[in-house]
């Protein structure tokens, strides 16, 4: 697939007259100058092809770092100077704004500056579009197996395509970031004492169930008040519905759900247009008119404050959700010194202890196909770790920056929690020799850690996690079953073209057939409407696209 079959972006406009500086070592681009351009003695008439990125022992190489950061890094951070005197480097730091990190990225590039190192401006669907602009390093995977050879096994062994998704035209060109919460789907929460209350002692596990039990919430007055006031489910519990169907079609609160493919007799589809969809909005249809679907559900159940708190859930409007991760409903954990448990936990003690406590955490519901089907992220995250274009000409430079993060996410848990948290001891300690906790010491602990410079240097491949205890709770808890994910990782050719219509269609065919609006049947119109509007041309290259993947 050509990287220009990808489009092009404003960034063409803006670099139209600084590509060939920033690309050909001006002396004067602080970005292309950094070190020598001298070759390592053992690349020398070597016959080996990667020995020429074999960083040059005793060279102090200068390496311009673009991070993932919170707050501004300052110059003199302790973490800094840390790694600057133990790898023997120079670090020039990109203090970029997060919130605006593509924006000024883009302008530093159309001055003709390029980093070194970028953890922060590139994601998979944008990666093709700088490597068309020529500002981006390719990176030979036997390069990357050798100087990486822990995260390229570890990340291999997670996701075999790894590579593929920082490649354009069969060459790899980026580091994806891998994400730690792509183990485990959505959430299945319900209140315990409602449960009770109503008469099952038994945490719902099918279709069957979990309508009784919905039915129940809605018309025995759970909460007590002798009001007719609440309800089983809202918004966020409907995947899990469509979920017993076989399908995530993505209509829900959390947009990262939005736009979700699933595999079909070899191909991808979108889920949004199976029939099964169809069967599912019959049935949330019937909840509506009976009053057991929240009627408020459009609006969500967040209504403020943090995006994971389900509001309805924890004011005992309704007795099930499916709202944010597991993060977000973990019980207090023991090992973890003044834990308070996830924030929806955390905001229902603050109520009365006795609720949080009840709370159930169960799993999706057996579906029509006897199986478990909700919604969990891909390994691989959006952001990719990207390299200069200078670095082809410097290739020694190039193999010192993935020896170093190979060192700081490779080699040991506590190479790993350094480059996250701090020095041992002084940023950060743990009372558990196998590093399953740890506490942040103060005065560090009140503290943004990019102050001193923790965590500028890590990058998330897996390798390692600081989440042990958090995961193996949800573990125990089942939140590794029924995990489904997205068959597509990054964004399609059209998707600027065509991506917002389809999924506003949705919407309003969704919504318009579980309240009544439009008649069931309006489904097959939707989904011929879908298509005209673009979901013909999306679908055909989502299939291009995993043709692509499989080569």
């Amino acid at each position: 697939m050509k990287a220009a079959q990808w489009g092009k972006t404003l960034l063409a406009t803006m670099l139209a007259g600084a590509m060939l500086t920033a690309c050909s070592g001006n002396e004067n681009s602080p970005a292309t100058n950094n070190g020598n351009n001298a070759v390592p003695a053992s690349a020398e008439g070597s016959a080996d092809p990667l020995a020429k990125y074999e960083p040059i022992e005793g060279k102090k190489y200068t390496i311009s770092w673009l991070p993932y950061e919170k707050v501004p890094v300052p110059e003199d951070a302790e973490m800094v100077k840390y790694y600057e005197e133990k790898f023997n480097v120079d670090f020039d730091i990109w203090n970029l704004d997060h919130a605006n990190v593509v924006e000024l990225f883009n302008m530093r590039l159309a001055a003709g500056e390029i980093p070194d190192y970028n953890r922060n401006a590139v994601k998979t669907n944008t990666l093709p579009q700088y490597v068309d602009q020529g500002v981006l390093a390719e990176i030979p995977e036997e390069v990357i197996k050798k100087y990486m050879p822990n995260i390229y096994e570890n990340a291999m062994k997670l996701d075999p395509n790894w590579l593929k998704y920082a490649s354009v035209d069969g060459k790899i060109y980026g580091l994806p970031i891998l994400s730690d919460a792509a183990e485990f789907r959505t959430t299945i929460v319900w209140r315990g004492d409602w449960l009770e209350k109503v008469g099952i002692t038994k945490t719902p596990d099918t279709l069957e169930e979990f309508e009784e039990a919905f039915y129940k919430f809605t018309n025995e007055d759970p909460d007590g008040n002798g009001v007719k006031d609440t309800y089983g489910l809202s918004q966020s519990g409907l995947q899990a519905i469509f979920g017993a169907f076989g399908v995530l079609p993505g209509y829900g609160p959390h947009k990262w759900q939005d736009w979700f493919w699933m595999e079909k007799d070899g191909k991808i589809v979108n889920a949004a247009v199976m029939p099964e969809a169809k069967e599912a909005l019959k049935l949330l249809n019937k909840w509506y008119k009976d009053g057991v679907l929240d009627p408020e559900f459009i609006t969500g159940e967040n209504t403020g404050d943090y995006w994971g708190i389900s509001h309805a859930f924890v004011n005992g409007k309704i007795g099930f959700t499916g709202h944010g991760q597991n993060q977000h409903w973990y019980e207090p954990l023991a090992e973890i010194e003044g834990d308070k448990g996830g924030r929806n936990y955390e905001e229902l003690a603050k109520k009365d202890p006795a609720i949080a406590k009840s709370i159930r955490y169960g799993l999706p519901p057996v579906g029509l196909n006897g199986e478990r089907t909700l919604f969990a992220n891909n390994y691989v995250d959006a952001p990719v770790i990207v390299f200069g274009k200078q670095l082809e000409d410097e290739p020694d430079k190039l193999g010192k920056i993935l020896q170093i993060l190979e060192h700081n996410m490779g080699t040991t848990k506590e190479n790993f929690y350094t480059a996250n948290l701090g020095i041992k001891g002084k940023h950060w300690d743990s009372d558990d020799e196998t590093l399953r906790t740890f506490k942040i010491l103060p005065p560090y602990n009140e503290m943004e850690g990019n102050v001193y410079g923790a965590g500028i240097f890590a990058s998330d491949f897996l390798t390692f996690t600081m989440n042990e205890v958090k995961n193996e709770w949800a573990r125990k808890n089942g939140f590794s079953e029924g995990a489904v994910r997205n068959k597509l990782i990054g964004a399609l050719p059209s998707d600027d073209m065509y991506k917002a219509e389809l999924i506003k269609l949705r919407d309003e065919a969704y919504i318009s057939i579980i309240t009544g609006d439009k008649p069931v049947d309006y489904f097959d119109e939707f989904v011929k409407k879908w298509y005209a509007a673009g979901g013909d041309q999306a679908t055909k290259e989502a299939n291009e696209w995993q043709a692509n993947l499989t080569k």
